[in-house]
């Protein structure tokens, strides 16, 4: 006999208490379509930290007026997908390198120092989101609920 075990549902709120941001963040979020409430789940809280991380930037030789709708900027969508990752797959030791054209995703210490020291040969500025240890984070919270 098999048995079935009910799941709450996840919600924006649940995604940002995992995630560690306010549900503030998490209307924001959904509102600019990063996050979807049809289908959440743990694995979603990667982009909501993300999307919050980068939400503010704004790269030297830019503006960015706060007081304005917001759109999604380019670079930002693609850090944002590239942090789509399963959060029981991600290795610890994962990094996404965000820039103004984009982002690289890193998992081996010396992908990390290529990438850093072609960023810094191009004189690019750039943010390091610690996505492996994000997804730790998000993991072991899981398992003290008892849900996932």
């Amino acid at each position: 006999m098999t048995r079935v075990i009910r799941m709450k549902p996840w919600s924006l709120l649940r995604v940002a208490q995992l995630a560690g941001v306010t549900a503030k963040v998490a209307y924001a979020a959904r509102d600019r379509g990063v996050l979807h409430p049809s289908v959440l789940g743990a694995s979603d809280a990667l982009p909501l930290r993300t999307f919050d991380a980068l939400r503010r930037i704004s790269w030297p030789g830019t503006s960015y007026a706060r007081n304005l709708p917001q759109h999604m900027r380019l670079w930002e969508s693609r850090a944002i997908e590239q942090s789509r990752l399963d959060i029981e797959a991600v290795d610890r030791r994962a990094g996404l390198y965000v820039h103004q054209a984009g982002a690289v995703l890193v998992v081996k210490p010396g992908r990390h120092a290529a990438v850093v020291l072609e960023l810094l040969a191009e004189e690019a500025p750039f943010l390091h989101l610690p996505l492996g240890a994000w997804a730790h984070e998000a993991r072991a919270a899981v398992e003290r609920a008892g849900q996932g």
